[in-house]
């Protein structure tokens, strides 16, 4: 009996200890918002710059920097002018920017001190935050694009995960923003009487509007013709 009672202890304990690192598990799963990087600087609308690792809560739309005695420092965008963000110090650099946005609503005047990873510089400029959209694990169409098996998933637990998609925007000189919906139409729209040359660019270059370099080297060519 006492054999028996020790054995059920044993796989009590066990089931809870799976049910905790599943837990977690789907927490970091279900959490594609928060990014680190080891090297960072942020720079204040004060003029001051703080460096050291960096989180980003996305959703949050706040930064933690971590200070040289270990403690950490959030800043919302009212506060912050730019930081930028490697993955080590020869890696390429990142650059968010505080913009004002009227967060897509163009009969409001009211502007919210807003995060944009910013892609290029010109008179229009290429500006870009992510959205998240659920994606089910268990979906035909998920496995037939390619999605791995999650025996994690297949076991009644949720099957479905975060997926991040990025949202473009442009920013005109006099800080309008606008939503690229359609990037192609919507950029053949702004580009107006220059599109027939920058479409012989695409053409020549063979660039996609479908991928970040190639979208970035369109714009970067029509602000040439500016």
């Amino acid at each position: 009996m006492k054999k028996i009672t020790n054995l059920l202890r044993l796989f009590v304990a066990f089931v809870l200890f799976v049910m905790m690192g599943l837990e977690t598990y789907a927490q970091n799963r279900l959490a594609p918002d928060v990014q680190e990087w080891p090297v960072g600087e942020v720079v204040l609308l004060t003029g001051d710059t703080l460096q050291g690792p960096i989180t980003y809560y996305r959703t949050e739309d706040v930064v933690n920097i971590q200070q040289p005695d270990g403690t950490l420092r959030a800043l919302s965008p009212v506060n912050v002018d730019y930081f930028k963000v490697q993955e080590s110090p020869d890696a390429y650099t990142r650059f968010f920017v505080t913009y004002n946005w009227d967060l897509n609503r163009s009969y409001s005047d009211f502007r919210k001190p807003t995060f944009f990873e910013r892609m290029n510089k010109g008179p229009v400029t290429l500006i870009t935050r992510e959205t998240y959209i659920n994606r089910d694990l268990s979906s035909r169409s998920f496995l037939a694009r390619g999605g791995n098996y999650d025996p994690y998933y297949a076991s009644g637990m949720p099957n479905y995960v975060q997926q991040v998609v990025p949202v473009y925007y442009i920013l005109f000189p006099d800080g309008e923003i606008r939503t690229l919906r359609n990037v192609k139409k919507d950029l053949q729209r702004i580009f107006g009487k220059k599109a027939s040359e920058v479409n012989k660019y695409v053409k020549k270059h063979r660039l996609s509007y479908d991928k970040l370099h190639g979208l970035i080297a369109i714009i970067n060519y029509y602000n040439t013709l500016l």
